[in-house]
């Protein structure tokens, strides 16, 4: 004589499964498990109020990245607030048309590209996204 089946132990065991399933076909689907996306910080000393995690980054409309993450630092010698804003930034925005660039590593390219936008006068503000909720966005401008 064999036992009965119990109904709720297969149940569970079958809603386990499919989670499980369902999971690792959105972590795998997504791609951006394999991916890596350049972090940048930027620091502002004024309010950042409306900027919150997941925020675009747009450079001149066109959406480059997303906001991370936004902190605080104290600087007790002169007392000074600095909010750094981390941001990522998908490669598939961007190409460089420049045939001497595209010989070297992708970081090292990636490194000398920025200190030269940088160098050229870009810089990230705050702007408006939206009037009526009030939310930012980072718009880089020169």
């Amino acid at each position: 004589m064999s036992k009965p089946v119990n109904k709720t132990l297969i149940g569970v065991f079958v809603t386990v499964a499919i989670a499980l399933i369902v999971i690792t076909v959105l972590m795998l689907g997504s791609g951006r498990l394999f991916r890596h996306y350049p972090k940048y910080v930027m620091y502002f000393e004024g309010s950042v109020k409306g900027l919150s995690i997941g925020s675009p980054v747009l450079f001149r409309g066109v959406r480059v990245g997303s906001v991370t993450d936004i902190g605080m630092e104290f600087n007790l010698s002169d007392l000074s607030i600095l909010i750094p804003v981390y941001a990522e930034f998908g490669e598939s925005k961007s190409n460089v048309s420049n045939s001497d660039m595209l010989t070297g590593d992708r970081a090292v390219m990636r490194q000398e590209l920025t200190k030269a936008l940088i160098n050229k006068g870009l810089r990230a503000q705050l702007e408006l996204q939206s009037v009526v909720t009030g939310q930012h966005i980072l718009a880089f401008i020169f």
